[in-house]
């Protein structure tokens, strides 16, 4: 046992101690005082118990230092004390040598120690009311025993009530700093998912809306005025819908709602999106839930529109298949493109390219599972596995 907790354990018993041994001095005092002992002997007495109240409010002093010293003293004084009487020696005897006992219960020795402790503390009362011929032996070694057996329980309820106060405070302690790590860890969430929404509306709509403008600079200079205006006007159309994409990611950081969407009718925009911007022949069969989750339905958008992002900026594909279907328990999409694949120890190795880190985040959060496959030089084949909830 730590010497702080025997320190803090003997403060919680001081002030109901001292209380018990000013009462014990109260009652000798008028004992002596009515059976007309010399003052000398009252002084005497009374001092002694006075030391002994006084080393009990030191006692963390001696906690701290050598506390067998405290219980050789305390004995000694009461044994002088009660030499020094004429009626109150029972009194002190019964009563405060159970406190020397009480204390030794949450002494840090070992409990042989203890035990031999308290029977040397018992034989030498009893063999010193033997020596002051007290009457009826008995009487008092059964009224010695009860005392020490109610101050030895109040001790254990005090003891009980100090663990678990501790326990208490300890499971206060881990609280806190769980609390503390749950905040570090939303505030990083929020930022992840800050990240991932900027990267799949700003960030992806921009490089849509750069690769445009380099279509548009190509056919101008080819004097092919009319292909250039229809992209124009796709490209008009491209900054709307990302426009709109991060007002409703600004909408969602104020406030998380639940729109019933469509998924299938996202999953269909998103592919005439890609159609129309790359012309790249795009193969859909989309069977979907009739409802899902506002989490699987935006984390998929994502998804699929970062997948079909890649396959526009690295893949250099002439064709591109995504299938999308499900079963009682997932949701299961694949986006296959015949392109040139890429390496997949590249993922996060180049500032700026965060598409398949966020992906990984994604897949994450919705417990899902993410294979990505590569046929270089033939291909990617990306599989993605969603409970649904």
């Amino acid at each position: 046992m730590q010497k702080k907790h025997l320190s803090e354990i003997a403060l919680e018993l001081r002030k109901p101690v001292i209380l018990w041994i000013l009462m014990v001095h109260i009652g000798t005092t008028l004992l002596e005082t009515t059976s007309h002992n010399s003052v000398l002997h009252i002084v005497i007495a009374s001092l002694g118990i006075l030391c002994f109240m006084f080393l009990n409010w030191k006692v963390t002093w001696f906690i701290q230092r050598e506390l067998w010293v405290y219980y050789v003293l305390q004995s000694a004084i009461l044994l002088m004390s009660v030499y020094f009487m004429n009626q109150g020696y029972y009194l002190v005897m019964i009563v405060l040598y159970p406190i020397i006992i009480g204390q030794l219960l949450y002494a840090p020795y070992k409990k042989i120690t203890i035990i031999i402790s308290i029977a040397a503390i018992y034989i030498v009362c009893i063999a010193y009311m033997n020596y002051l011929s007290f009457v009826n032996l008995l009487f008092y070694i059964s009224l010695f025993t009860l005392m020490n057996v109610l101050v030895g329980g109040i001790i254990n309820l005090t003891l009980r009530q100090f663990y678990a106060k501790l326990r208490t405070q300890h499971f206060l302690k881990e609280l806190e700093i769980a609390h503390h790590q749950v905040e570090e860890l939303t505030v990083a969430n929020e930022r992840q998912r800050m990240a991932r929404d900027l990267h799949d509306t700003l960030a992806q709509g921009l490089a849509g809306l750069i690769m445009q403008l380099e279509a548009i600079d190509a056919h101008l200079s080819s004097n092919n005025t009319k292909r250039a205006h229809e992209i124009v006007h796709l490209s008009m159309s491209g900054a709307r819908h990302t426009l709109a994409e991060a007002r409703s990611a600004i909408d969602d950081l104020r406030l998380h709602t639940a729109l019933q969407v469509n998924f299938a009718e996202s999953v269909e925009k998103e592919v005439d999106h890609f159609l129309s911007l790359t012309g790249i022949p795009i193969q859909s069969n989309i069977v979907t839930p009739i409802e899902v989750s506002q989490l699987i339905y935006e984390h998929s958008i994502h998804i699929i529109r970062e997948c079909l992002t890649n396959i526009i900026k690295h893949a250099q594909a002439h064709h591109v298949e995504l299938n999308i279907s499900y079963d009682d328990h997932h949701l299961v999409m694949d986006i296959k493109d015949d392109g040139i694949g890429f390496d997949m120890r590249q993922i996060g190795s180049f500032s700026g390219h965060y598409g398949l880190i966020g992906m990984q985040e994604r897949i994450r959060i919705v417990q899902g599972t993410l294979e990505i496959t590569n046929r270089i030089p033939h291909g990617t084949s990306v599989h993605i596995e969603i409970p649904l909830r």
